[in-house]
């Protein structure tokens, strides 16, 4: 450290307080301060809405297990009994992301790796829009300032944790550094430093979720034919389109799993289907940016946002707000260009608001993404995500703004009243600081909250155990109700919620999980169409299975039909239960428990 500049120690240090705090606000948010709190996960069974958290506890598991890596076919023998669960027909983009939370589970457990994972999600992304502020020109306190909003953005944790794919957005912030090189002057020269630390940020970025390298790929290339209109630069526009395929070409060796599966075993066109309702439903909405979470610390805002949730006939992924300190920005921002465009000084008009403009115009309900979705484009059905980025533009505007105005006041005044404007400053800061941790940061959950999933945990997992100790190392079970995957929710049970015993397992296989689409899982719809329970058992013993598990929530009469009539069967040992009753396991042990029956 001795031979670094003292301006770099200071960069340093100035990161590494940043990343202190928002870490200490996590915690402090999510109440993580001992082993046993980080053991329990923030999220466990819950709606329909949110179910995905059960799908990334298993993705964890399976990387946790050397199942996920990139580049390779992802199979889980542990599900999709008999035959192994194929992961392959989903493209899954993020894959060097997953298999680092996959690691950290190996390293800390499952609900303790996703804790870390989501830590990190906030941490970094504070420390990436604090780095491109200061690339930016920000001083150093307001760069602090809106890395600290934006580390703590209500979306990062309205995404959390259930996508968590999505809540990683550090690279969002390095966007903005590439648009203005885009847009700026004579755009980004053939070959120039630049070029290259732009060609970097668009194959970083299509590593991760490609929801923010499409709108990415988007801007830049708009940027690039502008300048080209203007400026008859073919190497702005080579150069701009450099960007879009570099981050092509990682997209593409991110897919290399599915592509290949495809073209040895098919197309599965059935494995990923995106309806275009759910563009509809799941567009930006410009009064979304204003509603509060219902996790709000004041009670009258979520009281409001949990009245506008049960009327509302659109919902969004409760991640669109931008708390009080971005919505500030975006209006000030809009504001500074209207009145520019009304004094007809068009050229002062500031570009990040045509930024702004365009991802509305795209994304919002009805807006030109639906357009694309009606010929049959519905991949980016989550047109609410691009609030993230409408933040990341504004936070950066607006540190850039205060920044310049600080120091015309600084060169106005002399020395001492530029210590007082400085310390008022610092003061202003100070108090937006802790604005941000009330308005965005959600309320700790209750006592009664943590002691729901703990329990929740623990009658799971001795559910499992039970199910072991009952069945042989690597007997196969069959899951009730029937349900395919991915995204193929049942009535009453969640499209993943059949991953619950996986999740604690050592050794058994489990009938779910494997990409729906293909022959090799259609037998099991087949299974539906017999007649009778008793061809039924027998088609699952001739398979090898060697014991059911319902989950009870997905019948009418909680699966006491199946049940009563398996014991008429002769299966008279009791069921396994879990400590909440909705899951059972009858095990199917000999014939029936009828001595010299040949047939069940």
């Amino acid at each position: 450290m001795a031979s670094l500049p003292r301006s770099f120690k200071v960069e340093l240090g100035v990161v590494a307080v940043l990343a202190c705090t928002v870490a200490i606000t996590w915690c402090m948010a999510f109440d993580k301060w001992t082993v046993s709190q980080w053991q329990q996960p923030l999220a466990y069974i819950e709606n329909a809405e949110k179910s995905d958290v059960i799908y990334t506890f298993a993705t964890l598991k399976a990387g946790a297990r050397g199942q996920f890596i990139p580049f390779v076919w992802k199979s889980v023998p542990e599900l999709g009994a008999p035959n192994g669960a194929n992961w392959n027909d989903w493209p899954i983009i993020e894959e060097f992301q997953l298999a680092f939370f996959g690691w950290l589970a190996r390293l800390f457990g499952v609900f303790a790796g996703l804790n870390v994972a989501m830590l990190l999600g906030n941490v970094l992304a504070a420390m990436s829009m604090y780095a491109v502020a200061r690339i930016c020109d920000c001083s150093r306190l307001w760069s602090f300032v809106a890395g600290f909003a934006f580390g703590l953005a209500p979306f990062i944790f309205a995404q959390s944790p259930h996508h968590i794919t999505c809540e990683w957005v550090w690279q969002v912030p390095l966007f903005l550094l590439v648009w203005r090189w885009v847009f700026t002057e004579h755009g980004i020269a053939w070959r120039s430093p630049r070029f290259w630390q732009a060609i970097a940020i668009g194959f970083l970025s299509g590593l991760q979720n490609p929801y923010f390298t499409n709108i990415l790929c988007q801007l830049t290339l708009i940027g690039g034919a502008i300048q080209y209109l203007r400026t008859k630069s073919r190497s702005a526009l080579a150069s701009a389109a450099a960007v879009v395929v570099a981050a092509a070409i990682a997209f593409a060796l991110m897919s290399v799993d599915t592509w290949t599966y495809r073209a040895v075993h098919g197309s599965n066109p059935g494995a990923l289907v995106r309806e275009y309702k759910w563009l509809e439903i799941y567009g930006l909405k410009i009064k979304d940016l204003f509603i509060p979470p219902v996790t709000h610390h004041s009670q009258s805002l979520a009281a409001f946002s949990t009245a506008h949730r049960q009327v509302a006939p659109l919902l969004d992924e409760g991640a669109s707000y931008q708390g009080l300190v971005g919505l500030a920005c975006l209006l000030w921002l809009v504001i500074t260009s209207v009145r520019a465009m009304i004094d007809r000084r068009e050229r002062d008009v500031p570009m990040e608001v045509w930024w702004v403009l365009w991802i509305v115009l795209m994304f919002t309900t009805g807006g030109l993404n639906a357009i694309v979705g009606a010929f049959g484009f519905t991949i980016f059905r989550g047109g609410c995500r691009y609030s993230i980025v409408i933040l990341a533009i504004t936070l950066l505007w607006a540190a850039r703004r205060i920044t310049s105005f600080e120091q015309a006041i600084d060169s106005q005044s002399d020395v001492q009243h530029r210590g007082a404007h400085r310390m008022l400053f610092r003061v202003v800061a100070g108090m937006l600081c802790l604005l941000i941790v009330w308005d965005q940061v959600p309320r700790t959950p209750s006592a009664e909250e943590s002691t729901t999933i703990a329990r929740l945990v623990d009658a799971d997992r001795a559910f499992t155990e039970k199910m072991e100790a009952a069945l042989p190392e690597g007997a196969m079970v069959f899951q009730l109700p029937i349900m395919d995957y991915p995204e193929s929710p049942a009535p009453g049970v969640p499209p993943y919620d059949h991953f619950r015993p996986y999740l604690y397992s050592k050794s058994l296989r489990y009938s779910f999980g494997s990409m729906k689409g293909r022959p090799a899982e259609a037998w099991q719809k087949e299974l539906e169409r017999l007649p009778s329970l008793e061809q039924i058992i027998a088609e699952l013993k001739k398979r090898g299975f060697a014991a059911i598990y319902i989950n009870r929530n997905g019948f009418p009469d909680r699966a006491k039909g199946i049940e009563d009539k398996l014991l008429e069967m002769g299966y008279i040992k009791p069921p396994i239960r879990n400590a909440t009753g909705d899951l059972s396991c009858v095990i199917l042990d000999g014939d029936g428990g009828r001595p010299g029956s040949d047939t069940p």
